[in-house]
């Protein structure tokens, strides 16, 4: 199986469907890229990123699907996080492989001439308001509302917003990845704490962190959704974003009786 880390080969794929894609455009470019590792088909109609820089690798898969379980087949490990479209998610429970939970997602991506100025409620924040901002996802944990994935590194290299009260933040988003070189950030680990909801919190922190990019001059700006998430997702479309298409999320793990 062809591994590379060509960046210009890897940009003309993903460029094929950016708005799909824009996470792993990201994941070219420094801090990302050293904790990305790219597989090819031969064709180049199929590629997969293992990205190892989190808790958990994840998985993203961009091509058709029996390529891309090809692929997947040469792959030694046995659990990722997966960002796959259905019918990669379909072929994976087929040949063997179990995802739970299963998330349906949507990928929504912003229309910049739709966005409606940020007010300025919102606060800048740092790499000191870590342990804070661990409490405040940790307060989505018995719901299993909590992000998937966040760490220091996260707030160093991005960029994040969040709302007080007292010492306390009571929500916050950022950028889980933001690439000045490929024009493309993607806003996540947006959580509003469960006691302050029904205040306009969310939507403040994500304006502001949508405005910064902006004025940074990003172009390609992306989030990701449950679908069930009615109430975030009329936010997301009041700030401009819209829905692209449909995907899963979730752990996946090669069963044990087809490991052979």
């Amino acid at each position: 199986m062809p591994v590379t880390d060509d960046s210009a080969i890897l940009r003309k794929i993903l460029r094929e469907d950016p708005a799909w894609c824009a996470f792993a455009l990201a994941d070219l470019a420094p801090p990302y890229s050293e904790y990305a590792r790219w597989h090819l088909a031969a064709d180049g109609r199929a590629l997969l990123l293992e990205y190892g820089g989190l808790d958990t690798p994840v998985l993203f898969a961009h091509g058709r699907a029996a390529d891309l379980v090809a692929l997947l087949a040469e792959v030694g490990r046995r659990e990722f996080y997966i960002n796959v479209k259905l019918e990669f998610a379909d072929a994976l429970r087929s040949s063997g492989w179990e995802i739970r939970p299963e998330l349906r997602m949507w990928r929504m991506v912003l229309d910049a001439a739709r966005f409606a100025a940020a007010d300025r409620s919102a606060e800048r924040l740092g790499a000191g308001d870590y342990e804070r901002l661990k409490e405040l996802y940790r307060d989505g944990d018995a719901a299993g509302e909590a992000p998937p994935f966040f760490n220091p590194g996260m707030l160093q290299h991005g960029i994040y917003y969040g709302v007080r009260d007292g010492e306390a933040i009571i929500a916050a988003a950022g950028t889980p990845v933001l690439s000045l070189a490929e024009s493309v950030a993607a806003i996540g680990t947006v959580y509003t704490m469960r006691s302050y909801r029904g205040r306009g919190s969310g939507r403040q922190v994500t304006a502001a962190v949508t405005a910064e990019l902006l004025n940074l001059g990003i172009r390609l700006i992306a989030l990701n959704v449950v679908e069930s998430n009615t109430a975030a997702i009329r936010v997301y479309d009041r700030l401009g974003f819209q829905c692209y298409c449909e995907y899963r999320e979730g752990r996946a793990r090669r069963q044990a009786e087809r490991q052979s």
